[in-house]
C-alpha cells in the first residue's frame, strides 16, 4: 500500500481536501494545492467542486473533454498555468502534511470526461485509496468517510 500512496502523492494535479466542520449537513474546509502557499476556503461541497474545477481549468490539466454550459457569459479566464513543464513553487510535501479536523482526502482527478471527473482519492487518516467515476461519487465517498469517523468518535466517547 505504501508504494501506491507515493505514486498518488506525486502527481502534478493533487488537491488536499481538508474537511474541518459539518454545518447544516454540508462539509466545510480548505483546499490545499501545490502551486499556492495559501489554502482556498470552501463552504459546502458545491463550492469545493467549483473551486477545484476552476483550478483544473487554470492548470489546463486534466484537460476537459467538453466545454461547460452556462446561463451567463463567461468572463475571460486568467492565463493558464502549464504544470506539465514543472513549477518551482510546487511542494507536494507541504500539502501532504495538512490535516482537516474531520477528515483529509488527497484527490487526483485523472480525466474530465462525460461532463464529470474520474480519478482516485486517498483517505489520509485510514491510508485507503478508492477510485471514483464521477464528481458525485467522489462527494459520496468523502461524505461517507466523514460520517464514519464521526460515528467512531461518538462510540469512543461512550
Amino acid at each position: 500500500m505504501e508504494t501506491t500512496q507515493k505514486i498518488l502523492l506525486f502527481a502534478p494535479n493533487l488537491i488536499n481536501v481538508c474537511i474541518d466542520s459539518v454545518s447544516e449537513g454540508d462539509l466545510e474546509g480548505q483546499l490545499w494545492q501545490p502551486y499556492d502557499v495559501r489554502p482556498q476556503i470552501f463552504i459546502g461541497m458545491t463550492d469545493m467542486l467549483l473551486q477545484m474545477d476552476e483550478l483544473y481549468n487554470r492548470w489546463n490539466y486534466p484537460q476537459r473533454a467538453m466545454d461547460s454550459r452556462t446561463f451567463l457569459k463567461e468572463t475571460v479566464a486568467t492565463q493558464p498555468l502549464n504544470i506539465r513543464k514543472g513549477d518551482s513553487r510546487m511542494n507536494i510535501q507541504r500539502i501532504q502534511d495538512k490535516r482537516g479536523q474531520q477528515g483529509t482526502f488527497i484527490v487526483q482527478v485523472q480525466y474530465r470526461q462525460n461532463a464529470t471527473w474520474q480519478g482516485q482519492v486517498l483517505w489520509a487518516e485510514k491510508n485507503k485509496k478508492e477510485y471514483f467515476r464521477s464528481a458525485l461519487e467522489l462527494i459520496r465517498m468523502i461524505d461517507n468517510a466523514v460520517s464514519e469517523e464521526k460515528d467512531n468518535r461518538k462510540e469512543a466517547e461512550q
